[in-house]
């Protein structure tokens, strides 16, 4: 039998973490909060995830300081880039580092669903 898969939500706004992991338990899927991207790296919690939801605009380390982070060390598993202010320039460094999704708020559950799915599969 397949392990669920692991998502960590990385997100300074509770609701919204709160809204991502309900979203993504109705897949059957783990899912690891965290309320900002410094926690989740002083956890190491990177290790044991199978996928990354992110919000950009975070106390500390940003959503995609991040993803650039982890593709610095190496770590290709997907990344899913949320923000409320989407800019060119910011989806274009998302896109850069490969693997990875960016999504403005608000933003339809089944497209979040469905890119996760498909970030899965690759």
């Amino acid at each position: 039998m397949n392990q669920p898969s692991k998502i960590a939500v990385i997100d300074d706004d509770a609701s919204m973490r709160e809204a991502l992991s309900a979203l993504m338990r109705s897949m059957g899927w783990t899912v690891q909060c965290h309320a900002s991207a410094d926690d989740f790296v002083a956890e190491q919690a990177y290790e044991a995830m199978d996928c990354i939801v992110t919000d950009v605009q975070m106390p500390g380390m940003s959503g995609v300081e991040l993803l650039e982070w982890l593709r610095g060390r190496q770590l290709a598993m997907p990344v899913v880039v949320i923000t409320s202010y989407p800019t060119v320039a910011v989806a274009a460094r998302v896109v850069a580092a490969g693997r990875s999704a960016f999504l403005g708020k608000p933003f339809d559950g089944d497209e979040m669903l469905q890119t996760v799915e498909t970030l899965l599969k690759q």
